[in-house]
């Protein structure tokens, strides 16, 4: 530690010739590394974390951080410091909504996962003292600057000057709640390192392994219900990753699974009374559309490349329109009660069957052959690079098209079999 320019070997002296205590004091210091690699961490009670930003010690350098909004021209100031609470958004790069939820929920006492709060000391920019006997660090002189975590610490001094304002409408939140700091000895520019680092070379977590940890979002809680429920889909998806590979078995992956759901709550909250009758729905749909369509249950990942290769039946777009579909299932279960629905739906679905045979021009097939010139005219394949292979389309209108063709082939009354008149939006 001797060798941070700044660190001081020996205290400095207040009257009568005791330490001088500085401008901050943390207490219960660890250290761990040595010179540019060394780290400080501690906890920190909200109110001090506040104390410290309301003395002007807490700033974050925007050249180092999310920075100014591009179309701004002069630049407004560079640093900044945390007590002057949220950064103009027409101004800065800054999500205030982000930091609002931190706050609101440190008010409502709600278990917050925060992670870490990131300090740095510029060596040569400050001054201080570790005494190795209390296992304290004084602080003299000098700015901290947030290399990260800008977001939770203005939402914690936010609740902190909420909660001062009017104490006993939150009774769920204590100025005594601790906070663990990591405090690094960084020059600017590895500051502008520690930010890349951090925010810009982690890949994120697959959102279908976030999904299945989650029990904080509602449309998750629904999809896992609905597999629990679902025989055609017991071990029949993939909940770690996003992609299905020529080594997944699987027919949909759970964060598919949770878009599927919006069909069936356009909210983001579900209450948890409805959660049970939904997952029954469409786990109750999903598998009277594999009983039509058995390539959507459980298949051996041989037979599943061959299908993948022939057909868009378990196509990730093409789930988007079993979404459709679903929802009107749910719309029958309303009118017919669950059992009348069921029988309706079972007969409808004949449709859909690989028995049943389509024709387009001169093709004809499966409905779900990737060859059907159908698919191709609606946007849902188009030609690989070579021309020879299809390739199939994901996209938001793509999965539009899928849901209007489904719907209209399950309602037709008539034995229509040439989808020509499908092909006009």
């Amino acid at each position: 530690m001797g060798d941070i320019k700044g660190l001081l070997v020996q205290p400095k002296k207040a009257a009568g010739g005791r330490p001088y205590e500085g401008r901050f004091t943390l207490h219960d210091i660890r250290w761990s590394g040595e010179g540019r690699e060394a780290i400080a961490t501690f906890a920190v009670t909200a109110e001090q974390l506040a104390d410290a930003a309301e003395s002007n010690l807490l700033w974050t350098d925007q050249d180092v951080q999310r920075g100014w909004r591009p179309e701004i021209n002069p630049r407004p100031a560079r640093e900044l410091p945390l007590a002057q609470g949220y950064p103009d958004t027409k101004l800065y790069v800054f999500d205030a909504a982000n930091a609002d939820d931190i706050a609101e929920k440190l008010l409502g006492g709600e278990k917050l996962f925060l992670g870490p709060l990131i300090w740095n000391l510029r060596p040569g920019e400050f001054e201080g003292y570790f005494d190795e006997t209390s296992s304290s660090f004084h602080l003299y002189s000098g700015k901290i600057y947030l290399p990260d975590s800008h977001h939770r610490q203005q939402g914690i001094l936010k609740a902190v000057r909420t909660f001062k304002e009017e104490p006993g409408a939150y009774p769920n939140f204590s100025l005594s709640k601790e906070f663990n700091i990591e405090l690094y000895f960084l020059s600017k520019d590895d500051e502008g390192n520690y930010f890349y680092d951090k925010n810009q070379r982690p890949k994120p977590t697959a959102k279908s392994k976030a999904f299945d940890l989650t029990t904080l979002d509602d449309r998750s809680i629904l999809a896992k219900k609905v597999i629990e429920k679902s025989t055609a889909l017991t071990n029949n998806v993939n909940r770690v990753t996003d992609r299905l590979t020529a080594r997944n078995p699987q027919v949909i992956t759970l964060s598919t699974l949770r878009e599927m759901m919006r069909d069936l709550t356009p909210e983001d909250s579900v209450d948890k009374a409805e959660v049970e009758g939904l997952a029954v729905v469409a786990a109750g749909f999903f598998d009277l559309l594999a009983r039509v369509r058995p390539e959507l249950g459980f298949v051996p990942v041989a037979e599943r490349r061959k299908i993948r290769d022939r057909l868009i039946v378990d196509a990730a777009v093409m789930m988007h329109g079993y979404a459709s579909l679903m929802k009107s299932f749910n719309e029958s279960v309303s009118e017919l009660n669950m059992r009348g629905a069921t029988s309706k739906w079972q007969k409808d679905l004949q449709r859909l069957s690989s028995n049943q045979r389509y024709e387009f021009g001169k093709w004809s097939g499966d409905l779900f052959d990737k060859r059907n010139p159908l698919w191709l005219q609606i946007g849902v394949v188009k030609p690989g690079k070579t021309g020879q292979k299809l390739t199939v389309i994901n996209t938001g209108g793509a999965r539009s098209e899928c849901g209007r063709v489904l719907r209209q082939l399950v309602a037709t009354k008539s034995n229509v079999t040439n989808l020509e008149y499908l092909a006009s939006r």
